[in-house]
């Protein structure tokens, strides 16, 4: 270890009785702590999905990330790199959304396999890189190779990492992170290679940058930075500023090659519902860490299950702000626990920082229950953050830290040393505890569930069942201390044995008893083609209301199943066509904006518009914006003038309903009428109102008065394209305007050849005013910006020499 960051003086004492383990070797060390683990997450989660037999299904995987994926992956196919997603909401942002990490390198896997096993392949990859990653960042601090792979084993196999199999666009930063705080750590320790580390920080920031999640890319530069300001020792005069030039122009290349992402993004922010309205106090705040979360510290999935519904499912919203869990488990594993307290108090720069960095994050994370974290997230009455327990990265990457300092604490000690001692008391006292608790609901039964009544509103069934869910959870947790115990033991006369058997504990432990964080269900039956596709045709646009609740309560879970799992739910949505479903089958949705608000305003308020008024009012808003199929699984009631049952179509034990909307607008038309309003609520209330013809009338923002009477005429779409339209209009005497049903997001326009303003139509569609005569009409999106940002992506690839040319000339100035 280097001097000033070795996490523990060597013994002092005389009488050890364990003398300290000679050093391993590289692959020794590799091969006994890390090599379990890997082999646990191939058996467990990497071999069945790189087989391509099945899929992650919890959550976002496949109602969000898979459908723009895919979305992604059959723009590949045809040639072009996608701005907008076609298939989404009228055409919603695709390339600007970092949500659908559309510029990571891993996206070529889109162009030479299918889209299921490429998504999957995301996960695996960065899965199986993890402990790599971190294991580098503690060797950069200084711990041994040992107590290195004890770091990674906690932090990949933890509660917080492993429900990044959750998140598509979170995982890579959950894995990055800690490669760039190695890279500047090691950046700013003497004797290493700026050289090389240069280029490497470049790559490192920019693809954190195209990883998915802004915040967690700010975040990751902050603790990175904040990792190399605690080891740099070359202080602050004029002979480190070669270096710190060097650091920042690593930084500053990397934002240029990730300049694509960053100018999309920038292009489509003020058009999105964040950007231009942002979230309340109230709403910014939601997903805060409240303190009783802290009780599954101890007992993993206390608040139940996040894969099934029904007993032992997910209950405490209560202790959520009211909402499902972010991170689905913080569950750190016993091993864990003991290990940070093993660490001991802060003696050393690497634990100072390691306690800062998770004291920092847990002091944002905690939201609306810490005032000054409230105060500082929701200064602005309208903030761009929402869910403050995404700062926890910190956290996890402070404590998983500190267990490596801990685990090398122990390494080092004798029988009677306070590390070994800590270990085995923390032991003995979470043994005690879960005695105790176990004794109370087995043994009281009636005083348990009157307690457990208390904070769970749930029917007695419920609350019986959850009883004895907590009596295994507890049985398991005294199982897993049992096996620690004879391990730690094993220690005292073989460390390589001991240590090896502590971590492949700890790590098969936390993968069986996680196992709800990352459900599995087969591939196949998601590429069945569904009946319901007979009915719906390919060239009208489809609302699905039950995706998200616009016409009241789904009945999605009310079905008939096999069991009460997520993958029924998965499988039944995909059956009945619900919105994710478009780009497999080439089906275009509207309405169906994704969580993230940064989908456009107009298309935002126009799903609200929806939910808030009657059958008849949501059927003339749709025919307005020309959707020709409604599809629900509950009845409709009553049914609308504008609504005729297509079909009914038996679906697990319930039914599914599909309507054709009747005198709907085309897709392209010449509006005879024009009507104005100051807001989108007066354009709303022309839209519902039964004077208002869908196929005639058009609704723009201005000053409100007599509608506008138009010539119209004909329109006839000549041309359609994924992000182009060319129309042939025919406009009678008096002019028109021309209507399309695409949502008003980066649309130019030209009539016959020359530049034309683009109107807001119909509160979220586009429009364009024309004279009367016959007219050619091309409606494109510009993608000048987006080569101009290659180019500069460019750019910044080629400086990668560069900058370790110049790595290569800047030296360490001698220590004081």
């Amino acid at each position: 270890s280097r001097e000033g960051t070795s996490p523990s003086p060597a013994p002092s004492a005389p009488d050890q009785s364990v003398p300290e383990p000679e050093p391993t070797s590289p692959w020794s060390a590799f091969l006994l702590y890390a090599g379990p683990l890997l082999v646990l997450l191939v058996l467990f989660i990497a071999l069945p999905l790189a087989r391509g037999t099945h899929t992650l299904v919890l959550r976002d995987i496949l109602n969000s990330h898979m459908p723009m994926k895919w979305s992604q992956a059959k723009a590949f196919q045809s040639g072009y790199f996608p701005i907008i997603d076609p298939y989404r909401a009228g055409g919603q942002p695709l390339a600007g959304n970092p949500n659908a990490v559309p510029f990571y390198p891993d996206n070529v896997l889109y162009l030479i396999r299918s889209p299921f096993w490429a998504l999957n392949a995301h996960f695996w990859i960065h899965l199986l890189l993890a402990p790599l990653a971190f294991f580098w960042m503690a060797r950069s601090w200084g711990l041994r190779r040992e107590a290195a792979w004890a770091a990674a084993v906690c932090y990949t196999v933890s509660g917080f990492f492993l429900s990044h199999l959750n998140f598509y666009n979170l995982i890579g930063g959950a894995v990055l992170m800690p490669a760039l705080v190695a890279a500047c750590v090691s950046f700013a320790t003497p004797g290493r290679r700026r050289g090389l580390l240069a280029p490497v920080i470049a790559l490192l920031w920019a693809l954190l940058i195209l990883a998915g999640d802004p915040l967690l890319g700010l975040l990751a530069f902050v603790v990175a930075v904040s990792g190399l300001v605690t080891v740099w020792r070359e202080g602050w005069r004029p002979r480190a500023w070669p270096a710190l030039g060097l650091l920042v122009a690593a930084f500053a290349c990397g934002t240029l090659i990730a300049l694509p992402q960053i100018v999309e993004f920038l292009r489509i922010l003020p058009l999105s519902f964040r950007g231009f309205h942002g979230y309340n106090e109230k709403a910014a705040t939601v997903a805060s860490w409240d303190p009783y979360q802290i009780a599954e510290w101890l007992l993993p999935l206390v608040f139940g299950r996040p894969d099934i519904w029904g007993p032992g499912a997910f209950w405490a919203g209560r202790f959520f702000t009211g909402v499902p869990a972010y991170y689905l488990s913080l569950y750190p594993g016993l091993l864990a626990l003991a290990l940070v307290a093993a660490s001991g108090r802060p003696r050393t720069r690497v634990q100072w920082w390691a306690w800062g960095i998770a004291a920092a994050g847990l002091f944002f994370a905690m939201g609306r229950f810490n005032p000054a974290a409230e105060w500082l997230l929701t200064i602005s009455k309208q903030s761009f953050l929402r869910f403050p327990v995404k700062f926890w990265p910190p956290v996890a990457v402070g404590a998983s830290l500190l267990c490596g300092i801990g685990f090398e604490r122990l390494r080092a000690a004798g029988l009677h040393d306070p590390a070994r001692r800590t270990v085995r008391l923390v032991f003995g006292g979470l043994a005690l505890t879960y005695l105790a608790f176990l004794a109370f609901l087995a043994l009281a039964p009636d005083q348990a569930e009157a307690w457990i009544d208390t904070f769970i509103n749930k029917p007695q069934a419920y609350i019986v069942h959850e009883r004895q869910r907590w009596i295994s959870l507890c049985g398991f947790s005294l199982t897993v201390l049992a096996l620690l115990a004879l391990a730690l033991r094993i220690t005292r006369s073989s460390w390589g044995l001991g240590g090896a058997l502590l971590l492949g504990i700890h790590a098969l432990a936390q993968l069986w008893i996680l196992r709800p964080l990352y459900p599995m269900d087969a591939v196949q039956p998601y590429l069945v083609p569904p009946p319901a596709l007979a009915y719906v045709p390919a060239d009208v646009t489809v609302v699905h209301p039950d995706f998200n609740y616009l016409f009241g309560p789904s009945t999605l879970r009310q079905g008939r199943f096999p069991q009460h799992h997520v993958r029924w739910l998965e499988r039944r949505s995909y059956f009945e066509l619900y919105p994710f479903t478009a780009p497999i089958w080439g089906r275009r949705y509207e309405l169906n904006v994704s969580p993230e608000g940064l989908d456009t305003f107009g298309t935002r308020m126009a799903q609200g518009a929806v939910t808030r008024e009657d059958n008849e009012g949501r059927f003339r808003l749709l025919a307005a914006w020309g959707v020709g199929r409604v599809l629900l699984n509950h009845r409709l009631k009553p049914v609308p003038s504008r609504a005729w049952l297509v079909a009914t179509l038996p679906s697990f034990g319930q039914t599914l309903y599909i309507f054709e909307v009747r005198d709907r607008a085309p897709e392209a038309f010449l509006a005879r009428r024009a009507f104005r309003g100051p807001h989108l609520q007066a354009g709303y209330d022309r839209m519902t109102d039964p004077g208002f013809d869908a196929k005639n009338d058009v609704f723009l923002f201005g000053k409100e008065g007599p509608p506008e009477i138009l010539g119209g005429g004909t329109a006839r779409i000549l041309r359609r394209g994924p992000e182009s339209y060319a129309i042939e209009a025919d406009v009678r005497p008096g002019g028109a305007i021309l209507i399309l049903q695409r949502a008003n997001l980066l649309f130019k326009a030209t009539v016959d050849g020359r530049p034309a303003q683009v109107h807001t139509a119909n509160t979220h569609r586009i429009g364009v005013r024309l004279p009367a005569g016959r007219h050619t009409v091309r409606f494109f999106i510009d993608r000048r910006p987006f080569h101009r940002s290659l180019a500069g992506a460019a750019a910044g690839l080629l400086l990668l020499p560069g900058l370790a040319w110049w790595g290569k000339r800047v030296r360490y100035p001698p220590l004081p």
